[in-house]
């Protein structure tokens, strides 16, 4: 009778013990002299070292000291600068924190959060980091249309900048490109388009002035179409026959055609015709006729002038 009771009933097993909700150990810090400040960014993880969900934590720490000889973690943590950080719960995490203190030494630096029951996590992965004096941020950032081309240029001293680039309404800027001189070309652009740049010094990966811009255009296109090449002038019936090689530029609109008459100045006496060729039909007998011709863009922008050729109308 016992048994068949007792085969009846489901078996409970022993009572699990309370979560301890302790969060798990940062593994991605990195650290960075940004400006007069020293910069941290790292990831507090969405789950505990149990497994479950990382819902809150009571605090994040952060560290900051001179390293021991011989190296103790203990001895380093008593003595090291303590931050609190704001954050409530997991996710990436980036603040800042004034550099002065340890300007002209190396300073270790670790962070470790708190759970919402009060259980630490273990220390985060150690940087260290020598503080210098802070690198100037660039200044007067200017951004220009130029055939082809952005172009970028600022004031400053420093041997190295980075310049970073956010296209139309991209929220964060990308790494574009880094520059030896206070300025840079951005060919990489396309025409109506916005751009947003902005440029900081920097030395290496630990050091950084802070950012300057963003400085904003939108693309446009400034390159005017190539010089006519090859201009011949020869004599027609009662007419001067110009010829010259055809522009196959896309973006080509027409020709414009220039007249000097024995010396005299030269006169548009055509505008944005479409066929490589023209006929004068005012040249007078007698007279001395030099001709050019200039190209014209979409854009409205004009070629500089062929060559000049020049005719005797017999």
């Amino acid at each position: 009778m016992l048994t068949a009771l007792l085969s009846g009933c489901g078996y409970v097993g022993n009572p699990l013990p309370p979560a301890l909700d302790m969060p798990q150990r940062v593994t991605d810090l990195a650290v960075a002299e940004y400006g007069d400040k020293i910069r941290v960014q790292f990831t507090l993880a969405p789950m505990t070292t149990e497994g479950l969900a990382l819902k809150s934590v009571r605090s994040v720490d952060l560290y900051v000291g001179p390293s021991t000889e011989p190296w103790d973690q203990s001895t380093w943590a008593a003595s090291a600068k303590h931050v609190v950080i704001p954050a409530t719960g997991p996710g990436a995490i980036d603040h800042q924190i004034p550099a002065t203190d340890w300007i002209g030494k190396e300073v270790v630096v670790a962070v470790r959060a708190t759970g919402p029951k009060g259980k630490a996590s273990d220390w985060s992965n150690l940087r260290t980091l020598p503080v210098r004096p802070p690198l100037a941020a660039p200044a007067n950032l200017k951004a220009e249309n130029q055939p082809s081309a952005i172009v970028l240029s600022w004031r400053g001293n420093e041997s190295h900048y980075r310049i970073f680039r956010a296209v139309g309404d991209a929220p964060q800027p990308e790494m574009l490109a880094e520059s030896d001189q206070p300025e840079y070309r951005d060919t990489e652009i396309e025409n109506g388009t916005q751009y947003r740049y902005y440029v900081q010094a920097s030395e290496g990966e630990l050091q950084q002035s802070e950012t300057a811009g963003p400085a904003q255009i939108t693309a446009e296109d400034k390159l005017a179409p190539a010089t006519p090449a090859g201009l011949t002038a020869e004599l027609g019936t009662n007419s001067v026959e110009l010829s010259w090689e055809r522009n196959t530029d896309p973006r080509f609109q027409g020709y414009n055609v220039y007249r000097s008459v024995d010396g005299g100045a030269f006169e548009k006496i055509a505008s944005l015709i479409v066929s490589p060729s023209y006929t004068d039909r005012q040249a007078e007998a007698g007279r001395k006729y030099r001709y050019q011709v200039s190209a014209v863009g979409t854009n409205a922008l004009e070629s500089a002038r062929s060559a000049i050729v020049e005719i005797t109308v017999q």
